[in-house]
Protein backbone atom coordinates (compact mmCIF):
# COMPACT_ATOMS: atom_id res chain seq x y z
CA UNK A 1 0.00 0.00 0.00
CA UNK A 2 1.30 3.44 -0.90
CA UNK A 3 -0.30 5.91 1.51
CA UNK A 4 -4.01 5.09 1.37
CA UNK A 5 -3.78 3.65 -2.15
CA UNK A 6 -3.45 -0.13 -2.69
CA UNK A 7 -0.20 -1.07 -4.43
CA UNK A 8 -1.91 -2.50 -7.53
CA UNK A 9 -3.91 0.70 -7.96
CA UNK A 10 -0.81 2.82 -7.49
CA UNK A 11 1.10 0.86 -10.13
CA UNK A 12 -1.82 0.98 -12.58
CA UNK A 13 -2.16 4.73 -12.10
CA UNK A 14 1.57 5.35 -12.53
CA UNK A 15 1.73 3.14 -15.64
CA UNK A 16 -1.19 5.07 -17.17
CA UNK A 17 0.22 8.50 -16.27
CA UNK A 18 3.94 8.16 -16.86
CA UNK A 19 5.41 6.51 -19.98
CA UNK A 20 8.88 6.24 -18.40
CA UNK A 21 7.44 4.49 -15.34
CA UNK A 22 5.43 2.21 -17.64
CA UNK A 23 8.60 1.29 -19.54
CA UNK A 24 10.60 0.62 -16.36
CA UNK A 25 7.74 -1.43 -14.92
CA UNK A 26 7.41 -3.53 -18.08
CA UNK A 27 11.15 -4.22 -18.21
CA UNK A 28 11.50 -4.98 -14.50
CA UNK A 29 8.34 -7.03 -13.95
CA UNK A 30 9.73 -10.38 -15.19
CA UNK A 31 12.63 -10.08 -12.73
CA UNK A 32 10.25 -9.36 -9.86
CA UNK A 33 8.12 -12.31 -10.93
CA UNK A 34 11.22 -14.49 -11.08
CA UNK A 35 12.32 -13.55 -7.57
CA UNK A 36 8.88 -14.11 -6.06
CA UNK A 37 8.36 -17.40 -7.91
CA UNK A 38 11.77 -18.85 -7.02
CA UNK A 39 11.31 -17.84 -3.37
CA UNK A 40 7.76 -19.16 -3.03
CA UNK A 41 8.37 -22.41 -4.92
CA UNK A 42 11.54 -23.10 -2.95
CA UNK A 43 9.83 -22.55 0.39
CA UNK A 44 6.71 -24.55 -0.44
CA UNK A 45 8.91 -27.44 -1.56
CA UNK A 46 10.79 -27.23 1.75
CA UNK A 47 14.16 -26.44 0.19
CA UNK A 48 16.89 -24.22 1.55
CA UNK A 49 18.73 -21.88 -0.79
CA UNK A 50 21.73 -24.21 -0.50
CA UNK A 51 19.69 -27.27 -1.52
CA UNK A 52 18.19 -25.45 -4.50
CA UNK A 53 21.60 -24.18 -5.55
CA UNK A 54 23.07 -27.68 -5.44
CA UNK A 55 20.14 -29.10 -7.44
CA UNK A 56 20.58 -26.32 -10.02
CA UNK A 57 24.37 -26.67 -10.18
CA UNK A 58 25.24 -23.26 -8.82
CA UNK A 59 26.25 -21.57 -5.59
CA UNK A 60 23.87 -20.44 -2.84
CA UNK A 61 24.70 -16.71 -3.11
CA UNK A 62 23.42 -16.78 -6.70
CA UNK A 63 20.03 -18.06 -5.52
CA UNK A 64 19.99 -15.37 -2.81
CA UNK A 65 20.60 -12.55 -5.31
CA UNK A 66 17.85 -13.87 -7.57
CA UNK A 67 15.39 -14.09 -4.68
CA UNK A 68 16.28 -10.51 -3.68
CA UNK A 69 15.74 -9.33 -7.28
CA UNK A 70 19.30 -8.00 -7.44
CA UNK A 71 20.53 -9.67 -10.59
CA UNK A 72 19.90 -10.23 -14.27
CA UNK A 73 20.21 -14.03 -14.62
CA UNK A 74 20.82 -15.68 -17.95
CA UNK A 75 18.23 -17.90 -19.56
CA UNK A 76 20.45 -20.88 -18.73
CA UNK A 77 20.41 -19.94 -15.03
CA UNK A 78 16.62 -19.53 -15.09
CA UNK A 79 16.27 -22.90 -16.87
CA UNK A 80 18.52 -24.66 -14.33
CA UNK A 81 16.52 -23.27 -11.41
CA UNK A 82 13.23 -24.14 -13.11
CA UNK A 83 14.37 -27.72 -13.68
CA UNK A 84 15.53 -28.01 -10.07
CA UNK A 85 12.13 -26.76 -8.88
CA UNK A 86 10.23 -29.05 -11.26
CA UNK A 87 8.64 -26.27 -13.31
CA UNK A 88 9.25 -24.64 -16.69
CA UNK A 89 11.26 -21.46 -17.19
CA UNK A 90 8.16 -19.60 -18.37
CA UNK A 91 6.46 -20.52 -15.08
CA UNK A 92 9.24 -18.70 -13.20
CA UNK A 93 8.72 -15.55 -15.26
CA UNK A 94 4.90 -15.60 -15.09
CA UNK A 95 2.80 -13.61 -12.64
CA UNK A 96 3.19 -15.18 -9.19
CA UNK A 97 0.42 -17.46 -7.96
CA UNK A 98 -1.21 -15.70 -4.99
CA UNK A 99 -2.09 -18.98 -3.24
CA UNK A 100 1.52 -20.15 -3.55
CA UNK A 101 2.79 -16.83 -2.19
CA UNK A 102 0.39 -17.14 0.74
CA UNK A 103 1.67 -20.65 1.53
CA UNK A 104 5.28 -19.43 1.35
CA UNK A 105 4.50 -16.51 3.67
CA UNK A 106 2.78 -18.93 6.07
CA UNK A 107 5.89 -21.14 6.06
CA UNK A 108 8.05 -18.13 6.92
CA UNK A 109 5.65 -17.05 9.68
CA UNK A 110 5.67 -20.57 11.14
CA UNK A 111 9.47 -20.57 11.18
CA UNK A 112 9.63 -17.14 12.81
CA UNK A 113 7.15 -18.28 15.48
CA UNK A 114 9.69 -20.88 16.63
CA UNK A 115 12.35 -18.22 17.25
CA UNK A 116 12.93 -16.82 20.72
CA UNK A 117 11.39 -13.43 21.56
CA UNK A 118 14.91 -12.06 21.92
CA UNK A 119 15.83 -13.09 18.36
CA UNK A 120 12.56 -11.68 16.98
CA UNK A 121 13.11 -8.43 18.92
CA UNK A 122 16.66 -8.14 17.57
CA UNK A 123 15.35 -8.55 14.02
CA UNK A 124 12.38 -6.21 14.61
CA UNK A 125 9.85 -9.00 14.12
CA UNK A 126 7.81 -8.80 17.34
CA UNK A 127 4.20 -7.79 16.93
CA UNK A 128 2.71 -5.09 19.19
CA UNK A 129 1.25 -7.58 21.70
CA UNK A 130 4.55 -9.44 22.09
CA UNK A 131 6.48 -6.18 22.36
CA UNK A 132 4.37 -5.18 25.38
CA UNK A 133 5.12 -8.42 27.26
CA UNK A 134 8.05 -8.37 29.67
CA UNK A 135 11.03 -10.64 29.20
CA UNK A 136 10.79 -14.14 30.59
CA UNK A 137 10.14 -14.25 34.31
CA UNK A 138 12.70 -17.01 34.75
CA UNK A 139 14.77 -16.56 37.89
CA UNK A 140 18.24 -15.18 37.36
CA UNK A 141 21.16 -17.42 38.16
CA UNK A 142 23.23 -16.53 41.13
CA UNK A 143 26.94 -16.87 41.22
CA UNK A 144 28.21 -19.39 43.69
CA UNK A 145 30.19 -17.87 46.50
CA UNK A 146 32.99 -19.56 48.29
Amino acid sequence: MIGDEPLDDYIARRVAEDPEYAKAHAIGRPFTNLSLNVWSLRLTKGLTQQQLAEAAGMKQPRIATIERDETNPTLETISRIAYALGVTADRLLAEPDEALLARARAAVDAEIATWSPQKRRTLGLLDDAEEQQPESAAPKRRRKTA
